[in-house]
Protein backbone atom coordinates (compact mmCIF):
# COMPACT_ATOMS: atom_id res chain seq x y z
CA UNK A 1 0.00 0.00 0.00
CA UNK A 2 1.36 3.20 -0.97
CA UNK A 3 1.87 5.68 2.02
CA UNK A 4 0.29 9.15 2.44
CA UNK A 5 1.69 12.20 0.61
CA UNK A 6 2.82 15.15 2.27
CA UNK A 7 0.03 16.82 0.87
CA UNK A 8 -2.45 14.53 1.93
CA UNK A 9 -0.85 14.18 5.23
CA UNK A 10 -1.10 17.71 6.27
CA UNK A 11 -4.76 17.67 4.35
CA UNK A 12 -5.77 14.83 7.37
CA UNK A 13 -4.37 16.39 9.79
CA UNK A 14 -5.24 20.40 9.20
CA UNK A 15 -9.35 18.41 8.70
CA UNK A 16 -9.02 16.48 11.89
CA UNK A 17 -7.90 19.54 13.85
CA UNK A 18 -10.45 21.67 12.35
CA UNK A 19 -12.98 19.14 12.89
CA UNK A 20 -12.43 18.62 16.59
CA UNK A 21 -12.15 22.57 17.20
CA UNK A 22 -15.75 22.85 15.61
CA UNK A 23 -17.58 20.24 16.92
CA UNK A 24 -16.05 21.14 20.05
CA UNK A 25 -16.55 24.39 20.20
CA UNK A 26 -20.05 23.97 19.07
CA UNK A 27 -20.86 21.35 21.81
CA UNK A 28 -19.58 24.15 24.08
CA UNK A 29 -21.62 26.91 22.90
CA UNK A 30 -24.86 24.37 22.99
CA UNK A 31 -23.83 23.39 26.52
CA UNK A 32 -23.14 26.68 27.72
CA UNK A 33 -26.43 28.34 25.88
CA UNK A 34 -28.92 25.02 28.21
CA UNK A 35 -26.89 26.02 31.15
CA UNK A 36 -28.21 29.45 31.01
CA UNK A 37 -31.70 28.86 29.75
CA UNK A 38 -31.99 26.44 33.03
CA UNK A 39 -30.46 29.00 35.06
CA UNK A 40 -32.82 31.31 33.75
CA UNK A 41 -35.73 28.96 34.07
CA UNK A 42 -34.93 28.33 37.27
CA UNK A 43 -34.93 31.73 38.28
CA UNK A 44 -38.27 32.60 36.57
CA UNK A 45 -40.06 29.23 38.84
CA UNK A 46 -38.65 30.66 42.03
CA UNK A 47 -40.18 33.76 41.45
CA UNK A 48 -43.84 32.44 40.19
CA UNK A 49 -43.58 29.95 43.18
CA UNK A 50 -43.13 32.65 45.41
CA UNK A 51 -45.40 34.87 44.00
CA UNK A 52 -48.00 31.97 44.45
CA UNK A 53 -46.73 31.47 47.93
CA UNK A 54 -47.61 34.82 48.86
CA UNK A 55 -50.77 35.66 47.53
CA UNK A 56 -52.20 31.71 48.76
CA UNK A 57 -50.78 32.30 52.14
CA UNK A 58 -52.60 35.60 52.43
CA UNK A 59 -55.80 33.98 51.16
CA UNK A 60 -55.70 31.45 53.43
CA UNK A 61 -55.36 33.59 56.75
CA UNK A 62 -58.44 35.16 55.98
CA UNK A 63 -60.23 31.74 56.16
CA UNK A 64 -62.34 31.79 59.29
CA UNK A 65 -65.55 29.62 60.56
CA UNK A 66 -66.10 26.61 61.09
CA UNK A 67 -65.65 24.91 57.95
CA UNK A 68 -62.27 26.89 57.26
CA UNK A 69 -60.86 23.40 56.01
CA UNK A 70 -63.11 22.84 52.98
CA UNK A 71 -62.58 26.87 52.10
CA UNK A 72 -59.39 26.43 52.35
CA UNK A 73 -59.06 23.12 50.15
CA UNK A 74 -61.64 24.87 47.70
CA UNK A 75 -59.32 27.73 47.67
CA UNK A 76 -56.13 25.59 46.59
CA UNK A 77 -58.07 24.03 43.60
CA UNK A 78 -59.04 27.34 42.55
CA UNK A 79 -55.81 28.58 42.68
CA UNK A 80 -54.76 25.45 41.12
CA UNK A 81 -56.87 26.05 38.09
CA UNK A 82 -56.32 29.37 37.32
CA UNK A 83 -52.47 28.67 37.41
CA UNK A 84 -52.97 25.61 35.31
CA UNK A 85 -54.12 28.00 32.36
CA UNK A 86 -50.65 29.75 32.49
CA UNK A 87 -48.76 26.49 32.97
CA UNK A 88 -48.40 26.00 36.28
CA UNK A 89 -49.54 23.59 38.11
CA UNK A 90 -49.61 23.43 41.81
CA UNK A 91 -49.75 20.48 44.79
CA UNK A 92 -50.73 22.36 48.92
CA UNK A 93 -50.74 20.58 51.57
CA UNK A 94 -50.94 20.57 55.46
CA UNK A 95 -48.73 18.73 57.82
CA UNK A 96 -47.84 16.23 55.00
CA UNK A 97 -51.34 15.61 54.14
CA UNK A 98 -52.62 17.06 50.46
CA UNK A 99 -55.34 18.98 50.29
CA UNK A 100 -54.98 19.61 46.72
CA UNK A 101 -52.73 18.42 43.89
CA UNK A 102 -53.10 18.64 39.83
CA UNK A 103 -49.48 17.62 39.37
CA UNK A 104 -49.24 13.83 38.07
CA UNK A 105 -48.65 11.02 40.93
CA UNK A 106 -45.55 12.03 43.16
CA UNK A 107 -45.33 15.55 42.16
CA UNK A 108 -46.23 16.76 45.12
CA UNK A 109 -44.09 14.45 47.29
CA UNK A 110 -41.08 14.95 45.23
CA UNK A 111 -39.85 17.82 47.73
CA UNK A 112 -39.04 19.00 50.73
CA UNK A 113 -40.88 21.90 51.56
CA UNK A 114 -38.12 23.81 54.49
CA UNK A 115 -39.33 26.49 56.57
CA UNK A 116 -37.83 29.78 54.80
CA UNK A 117 -36.24 27.91 51.99
CA UNK A 118 -37.16 26.94 48.37
CA UNK A 119 -35.50 23.70 46.59
CA UNK A 120 -35.89 23.14 43.36
CA UNK A 121 -35.53 19.98 40.86
CA UNK A 122 -36.23 17.91 37.87
CA UNK A 123 -37.87 14.94 38.27
CA UNK A 124 -40.25 13.33 35.11
CA UNK A 125 -43.26 12.35 36.17
CA UNK A 126 -45.49 10.44 33.86
CA UNK A 127 -42.82 10.43 31.44
CA UNK A 128 -42.81 14.44 31.19
CA UNK A 129 -40.33 16.31 32.55
CA UNK A 130 -40.78 18.85 34.98
CA UNK A 131 -39.29 21.90 37.00
CA UNK A 132 -40.52 21.74 40.64
CA UNK A 133 -39.97 24.70 43.22
CA UNK A 134 -41.10 23.84 46.67
CA UNK A 135 -41.42 26.01 50.14
CA UNK A 136 -43.08 26.36 53.19
CA UNK A 137 -46.20 29.07 52.62
CA UNK A 138 -45.12 32.47 54.11
CA UNK A 139 -46.59 34.46 56.99
CA UNK A 140 -47.02 31.69 60.01
CA UNK A 141 -47.80 28.84 57.84
CA UNK A 142 -45.41 26.77 58.24
CA UNK A 143 -47.37 23.65 58.07
CA UNK A 144 -48.44 24.81 54.86
CA UNK A 145 -46.19 23.54 51.82
CA UNK A 146 -46.71 24.76 48.09
CA UNK A 147 -44.91 22.68 45.20
CA UNK A 148 -45.24 24.41 41.77
CA UNK A 149 -44.45 22.84 38.75
CA UNK A 150 -43.24 23.50 35.15
CA UNK A 151 -43.12 21.20 32.35
CA UNK A 152 -39.42 21.27 30.59
CA UNK A 153 -41.21 19.46 27.84
CA UNK A 154 -41.16 22.21 25.54
CA UNK A 155 -37.55 23.63 26.40
CA UNK A 156 -36.03 20.41 25.79
CA UNK A 157 -37.95 19.66 22.50
CA UNK A 158 -36.06 23.56 21.53
CA UNK A 159 -32.78 22.12 22.89
CA UNK A 160 -33.16 18.71 20.74
CA UNK A 161 -34.04 20.90 17.85
CA UNK A 162 -31.19 23.78 18.32
CA UNK A 163 -28.35 20.33 18.56
CA UNK A 164 -29.73 18.89 15.18
CA UNK A 165 -29.65 22.70 14.00
CA UNK A 166 -25.67 23.04 14.82
CA UNK A 167 -25.28 19.46 14.04
CA UNK A 168 -26.67 19.96 10.40
CA UNK A 169 -24.78 23.34 10.23
CA UNK A 170 -21.36 22.13 11.42
CA UNK A 171 -21.33 19.54 9.01
CA UNK A 172 -22.24 21.51 5.88
CA UNK A 173 -19.43 24.03 6.71
CA UNK A 174 -17.13 20.77 7.91
CA UNK A 175 -17.99 19.91 4.51
CA UNK A 176 -17.26 22.87 2.24
CA UNK A 177 -14.22 23.54 4.51
CA UNK A 178 -12.62 19.67 3.63
CA UNK A 179 -13.51 20.67 -0.49
CA UNK A 180 -12.27 24.27 0.11
CA UNK A 181 -8.68 22.71 2.09
CA UNK A 182 -8.53 20.08 -0.61
CA UNK A 183 -8.26 22.33 -3.53
CA UNK A 184 -6.08 24.92 -1.83
CA UNK A 185 -3.62 22.14 -0.62
CA UNK A 186 -3.86 20.43 -3.79
CA UNK A 187 -2.86 23.40 -5.67
CA UNK A 188 -0.05 24.44 -3.21
CA UNK A 189 1.40 21.03 -3.87
CA UNK A 190 1.92 21.06 -7.24
CA UNK A 191 4.68 22.88 -8.09
CA UNK A 192 6.64 20.55 -5.40
CA UNK A 193 5.08 17.72 -7.00
CA UNK A 194 6.58 19.27 -10.46
CA UNK A 195 9.94 19.89 -8.83
CA UNK A 196 9.84 16.61 -7.81
CA UNK A 197 9.64 15.25 -11.56
CA UNK A 198 12.26 17.27 -12.38
CA UNK A 199 14.48 15.99 -9.98
CA UNK A 200 13.46 12.36 -11.10
CA UNK A 201 13.98 12.97 -14.80
CA UNK A 202 17.06 14.61 -13.65
CA UNK A 203 18.12 11.51 -12.02
CA UNK A 204 17.28 9.31 -14.92
CA UNK A 205 19.41 10.97 -17.20
CA UNK A 206 18.17 14.00 -18.54
CA UNK A 207 20.70 16.69 -17.27
CA UNK A 208 18.96 19.55 -19.27
CA UNK A 209 15.78 19.38 -18.10
CA UNK A 210 15.07 22.35 -15.29
CA UNK A 211 12.59 23.49 -13.28
CA UNK A 212 10.25 26.47 -13.81
CA UNK A 213 10.46 29.15 -11.66
CA UNK A 214 6.81 30.61 -10.95
CA UNK A 215 7.30 32.51 -7.87
CA UNK A 216 9.52 34.46 -5.84
CA UNK A 217 7.99 32.81 -2.36
CA UNK A 218 9.75 29.21 -0.51
CA UNK A 219 8.62 27.12 -3.74
CA UNK A 220 10.09 29.64 -6.34
CA UNK A 221 13.51 29.69 -4.17
CA UNK A 222 13.80 25.84 -4.10
CA UNK A 223 13.57 25.88 -7.68
CA UNK A 224 15.94 28.21 -8.57
CA UNK A 225 18.03 26.11 -5.66
CA UNK A 226 17.27 22.64 -7.63
CA UNK A 227 18.39 24.56 -11.17
CA UNK A 228 21.36 26.07 -9.35
CA UNK A 229 22.36 22.12 -8.14
CA UNK A 230 21.83 20.90 -11.77
CA UNK A 231 23.56 23.23 -13.18
CA UNK A 232 26.89 22.50 -11.18
CA UNK A 233 25.73 18.60 -11.33
CA UNK A 234 25.58 19.08 -15.12
CA UNK A 235 29.32 20.84 -15.47
CA UNK A 236 30.78 18.09 -12.75
CA UNK A 237 28.98 15.28 -14.92
CA UNK A 238 30.17 17.04 -18.41
CA UNK A 239 33.95 17.43 -16.61
CA UNK A 240 33.53 13.74 -15.49
CA UNK A 241 33.14 12.66 -19.07
CA UNK A 242 35.48 14.88 -20.57
CA UNK A 243 38.25 13.18 -18.71
CA UNK A 244 37.17 9.85 -18.64
CA UNK A 245 37.16 9.79 -23.00
CA UNK A 246 40.30 11.80 -22.50
CA UNK A 247 42.29 9.09 -20.41
CA UNK A 248 40.52 6.27 -22.83
CA UNK A 249 42.04 8.04 -25.35
CA UNK A 250 45.37 8.36 -23.25
CA UNK A 251 44.91 4.93 -22.14
CA UNK A 252 44.48 3.45 -25.96
CA UNK A 253 47.39 5.75 -27.21
CA UNK A 254 49.36 4.58 -24.41
CA UNK A 255 48.89 1.03 -25.64
CA UNK A 256 49.33 2.17 -29.34
CA UNK A 257 52.70 4.11 -28.19
CA UNK A 258 54.31 1.09 -26.02
CA UNK A 259 53.01 -1.54 -28.68
CA UNK A 260 55.28 -0.24 -31.37
CA UNK A 261 58.89 -0.56 -29.85
CA UNK A 262 58.19 -3.52 -27.35
CA UNK A 263 57.13 -5.01 -31.00
CA UNK A 264 60.49 -4.20 -32.14
CA UNK A 265 62.28 -5.31 -29.06
CA UNK A 266 60.95 -8.53 -28.97
CA UNK A 267 61.30 -8.97 -33.03
CA UNK A 268 65.15 -7.99 -33.05
CA UNK A 269 65.54 -9.99 -29.87
CA UNK A 270 64.16 -12.55 -31.52
CA UNK A 271 66.20 -12.75 -34.71
CA UNK A 272 69.37 -12.29 -32.50
CA UNK A 273 68.47 -15.79 -30.93
CA UNK A 274 68.04 -17.56 -33.69
CA UNK A 275 69.63 -16.18 -36.87
CA UNK A 276 73.23 -15.79 -37.00
CA UNK A 277 73.85 -12.02 -37.99
CA UNK A 278 77.05 -10.68 -38.68
CA UNK A 279 78.67 -7.99 -35.75
CA UNK A 280 77.41 -5.15 -37.65
CA UNK A 281 73.69 -6.65 -37.71
CA UNK A 282 74.36 -7.29 -34.32
CA UNK A 283 75.61 -3.97 -33.52
CA UNK A 284 72.41 -2.13 -35.49
CA UNK A 285 69.80 -4.39 -33.79
CA UNK A 286 71.53 -3.61 -30.69
CA UNK A 287 71.29 0.17 -31.51
CA UNK A 288 67.71 0.00 -32.38
CA UNK A 289 66.92 -1.87 -29.25
CA UNK A 290 68.34 0.61 -27.24
CA UNK A 291 66.67 3.99 -29.06
CA UNK A 292 63.64 1.36 -28.37
CA UNK A 293 63.82 0.95 -24.63
CA UNK A 294 65.01 4.58 -24.56
CA UNK A 295 61.97 5.87 -26.20
CA UNK A 296 59.63 3.59 -23.52
CA UNK A 297 61.67 5.21 -20.31
CA UNK A 298 60.84 8.38 -21.73
CA UNK A 299 57.36 7.43 -22.06
CA UNK A 300 57.06 6.34 -18.21
CA UNK A 301 58.98 9.59 -17.23
CA UNK A 302 56.72 11.79 -18.85
CA UNK A 303 54.21 10.08 -17.34
CA UNK A 304 55.31 9.94 -13.61
CA UNK A 305 55.84 13.94 -13.98
CA UNK A 306 51.77 14.38 -15.33
CA UNK A 307 50.83 12.20 -12.45
CA UNK A 308 53.01 14.00 -10.04
CA UNK A 309 51.79 17.65 -11.06
CA UNK A 310 48.19 16.85 -11.09
CA UNK A 311 48.60 15.25 -7.24
CA UNK A 312 51.24 16.92 -5.97
CA UNK A 313 52.38 20.31 -4.97
CA UNK A 314 55.25 22.55 -6.24
CA UNK A 315 57.30 24.25 -3.89
CA UNK A 316 57.90 27.85 -5.31
CA UNK A 317 60.97 29.98 -5.12
CA UNK A 318 62.35 33.44 -7.06
CA UNK A 319 63.36 31.90 -11.00
CA UNK A 320 65.04 34.71 -12.79
CA UNK A 321 63.77 33.75 -16.77
CA UNK A 322 66.59 34.98 -18.30
CA UNK A 323 68.68 32.49 -16.45
CA UNK A 324 66.01 29.53 -17.67
CA UNK A 325 65.72 30.41 -21.36
CA UNK A 326 69.34 30.98 -21.73
CA UNK A 327 69.59 27.44 -20.55
CA UNK A 328 66.96 26.20 -22.74
CA UNK A 329 68.34 27.85 -25.80
CA UNK A 330 71.90 26.09 -25.30
CA UNK A 331 70.16 22.77 -24.59
CA UNK A 332 68.44 23.36 -27.55
CA UNK A 333 70.71 23.97 -29.85
CA UNK A 334 72.76 20.95 -31.00
CA UNK A 335 68.48 19.83 -32.38
CA UNK A 336 68.31 23.23 -33.84
CA UNK A 337 71.64 23.01 -36.15
CA UNK A 338 70.62 19.29 -36.81
CA UNK A 339 67.43 20.79 -38.47
CA UNK A 340 68.83 23.50 -39.69
CA UNK A 341 67.11 25.95 -37.60
CA UNK A 342 67.92 29.03 -36.11
CA UNK A 343 66.97 29.68 -32.38
CA UNK A 344 66.61 33.77 -31.61
CA UNK A 345 66.23 35.27 -28.12
CA UNK A 346 65.43 38.78 -28.65
CA UNK A 347 66.27 41.48 -26.21
CA UNK A 348 64.52 41.68 -22.89
CA UNK A 349 64.60 43.25 -19.49
CA UNK A 350 65.25 41.33 -16.10
CA UNK A 351 62.14 39.09 -15.24
CA UNK A 352 61.32 36.77 -12.68
CA UNK A 353 58.81 34.46 -11.24
CA UNK A 354 57.88 32.57 -8.22
CA UNK A 355 57.72 28.67 -9.34
CA UNK A 356 59.96 25.65 -10.02
CA UNK A 357 63.17 26.34 -12.15
CA UNK A 358 63.15 22.62 -13.11
CA UNK A 359 59.63 22.50 -14.16
CA UNK A 360 59.98 25.74 -15.83
CA UNK A 361 63.16 24.70 -17.83
CA UNK A 362 61.25 21.67 -19.02
CA UNK A 363 58.29 23.72 -20.01
CA UNK A 364 60.40 26.15 -22.32
CA UNK A 365 62.37 22.77 -23.33
CA UNK A 366 59.56 21.10 -24.64
CA UNK A 367 58.11 24.74 -26.70
CA UNK A 368 61.19 24.92 -28.22
CA UNK A 369 61.81 21.55 -29.28
CA UNK A 370 58.48 21.52 -30.95
CA UNK A 371 58.86 24.58 -32.52
CA UNK A 372 62.21 23.73 -33.82
CA UNK A 373 60.71 20.51 -34.83
CA UNK A 374 57.67 22.14 -36.70
CA UNK A 375 60.22 24.16 -39.00
CA UNK A 376 62.06 23.21 -42.59
CA UNK A 377 65.32 23.93 -42.97
CA UNK A 378 66.34 27.62 -42.72
CA UNK A 379 63.24 28.17 -40.20
CA UNK A 380 63.44 30.20 -37.54
CA UNK A 381 62.62 30.30 -33.84
CA UNK A 382 61.81 33.24 -31.86
CA UNK A 383 62.12 33.23 -27.94
CA UNK A 384 60.94 36.43 -26.09
CA UNK A 385 60.00 37.57 -22.60
CA UNK A 386 57.64 40.49 -21.98
CA UNK A 387 57.12 42.72 -18.52
CA UNK A 388 53.98 43.95 -18.21
CA UNK A 389 53.81 45.26 -14.53
CA UNK A 390 52.97 41.75 -12.14
CA UNK A 391 52.48 39.72 -15.56
CA UNK A 392 55.35 38.10 -17.29
CA UNK A 393 54.61 36.83 -20.75
CA UNK A 394 57.09 34.55 -22.43
CA UNK A 395 56.80 33.69 -26.25
CA UNK A 396 58.24 30.86 -28.92
CA UNK A 397 57.30 31.65 -32.29
CA UNK A 398 58.33 29.63 -35.50
CA UNK A 399 57.47 29.68 -39.24
CA UNK A 400 57.19 26.62 -39.53
CA UNK A 401 54.25 24.41 -41.45
CA UNK A 402 51.31 25.61 -39.02
CA UNK A 403 48.62 23.94 -37.29
CA UNK A 404 44.67 23.59 -38.88
CA UNK A 405 42.11 24.74 -36.57
CA UNK A 406 40.92 21.17 -35.40
CA UNK A 407 44.28 20.34 -34.75
CA UNK A 408 44.76 23.67 -32.54
CA UNK A 409 41.85 22.18 -30.56
CA UNK A 410 43.20 19.12 -29.61
CA UNK A 411 46.47 20.11 -28.96
CA UNK A 412 47.57 19.35 -25.42
CA UNK A 413 45.87 16.17 -25.38
CA UNK A 414 47.94 13.09 -24.17
CA UNK A 415 49.64 11.19 -26.69
CA UNK A 416 48.33 13.26 -29.59
CA UNK A 417 50.42 14.50 -32.42
CA UNK A 418 49.88 16.35 -35.39
CA UNK A 419 52.35 15.18 -37.02
CA UNK A 420 52.76 11.66 -36.38
CA UNK A 421 55.30 10.70 -38.66
CA UNK A 422 57.64 13.65 -37.88
CA UNK A 423 57.41 12.85 -34.28
CA UNK A 424 57.58 9.12 -34.41
CA UNK A 425 60.96 10.00 -36.24
CA UNK A 426 62.12 12.36 -33.87
CA UNK A 427 61.04 10.16 -30.67
CA UNK A 428 58.02 12.24 -29.49
CA UNK A 429 54.97 10.17 -28.41
CA UNK A 430 52.93 13.14 -27.24
CA UNK A 431 53.03 13.90 -24.21
CA UNK A 432 55.51 17.30 -24.57
CA UNK A 433 52.04 19.86 -24.59
CA UNK A 434 50.00 18.15 -21.82
CA UNK A 435 53.14 18.04 -19.46
CA UNK A 436 53.54 21.97 -20.40
CA UNK A 437 49.90 22.31 -19.93
CA UNK A 438 50.41 21.01 -16.51
CA UNK A 439 53.38 22.74 -15.61
CA UNK A 440 51.66 26.07 -16.59
CA UNK A 441 48.61 25.19 -14.42
CA UNK A 442 50.98 24.64 -11.04
CA UNK A 443 52.36 27.78 -11.58
CA UNK A 444 48.81 29.58 -11.65
CA UNK A 445 49.76 30.49 -15.48
CA UNK A 446 48.20 30.75 -18.93
CA UNK A 447 49.23 28.41 -21.48
CA UNK A 448 47.96 29.22 -25.21
CA UNK A 449 48.74 28.61 -28.67
CA UNK A 450 47.56 30.43 -31.75
CA UNK A 451 48.61 29.17 -35.17
CA UNK A 452 47.79 29.45 -39.06
CA UNK A 453 48.79 26.83 -41.63
CA UNK A 454 51.69 27.45 -43.83
CA UNK A 455 52.60 30.90 -41.25
CA UNK A 456 53.93 29.22 -38.40
CA UNK A 457 52.64 28.66 -34.56
CA UNK A 458 53.20 30.83 -31.41
CA UNK A 459 52.83 29.84 -28.04
CA UNK A 460 53.00 32.21 -24.77
CA UNK A 461 53.14 31.45 -21.15
CA UNK A 462 51.64 34.25 -19.05
CA UNK A 463 52.48 34.39 -15.72
CA UNK A 464 49.92 36.71 -13.95
CA UNK A 465 52.02 36.85 -10.22
CA UNK A 466 48.90 35.18 -8.54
Amino acid sequence: MRSLRFWQKAYLLTLALFLAALYGGVAFIGWQNQQQTMASEVEKARGEQSFVAQGLAQDLAAVEGGNARLQKASLARSYGTYYAQNGILLAVSQNGEEMFSNLPAGGDAALAADKGRQSWALRTLDGTPYLLVASALPGGLDDYALVCGRSMEQLYATWAQMRATLVVSSTIVSVVLAAGLFLILRRLAKPLERLAGVADEFAAGNYAVRAEKRSDDEVGMLAASLNAMADAAERDIAEIRRVAEQNARMAANLSHEIRTPLTAIKGYAEYLRIAEPTDDERESALRYMTEQSTRLQGIAQRILQLSSLEHGDVEFEPVELGEVIDRVTRSVQPLAERQGVEVRVKPFDPASVLGDAILLESLFTNLVENAVRACEPGGRVDVGIEARGSSVAVRVADDGRGLAPDELARLGEPFYRPDKARSREAGGAGLGVALCNEIARAHAAELAFASEPGRGTTAAVLFTGS
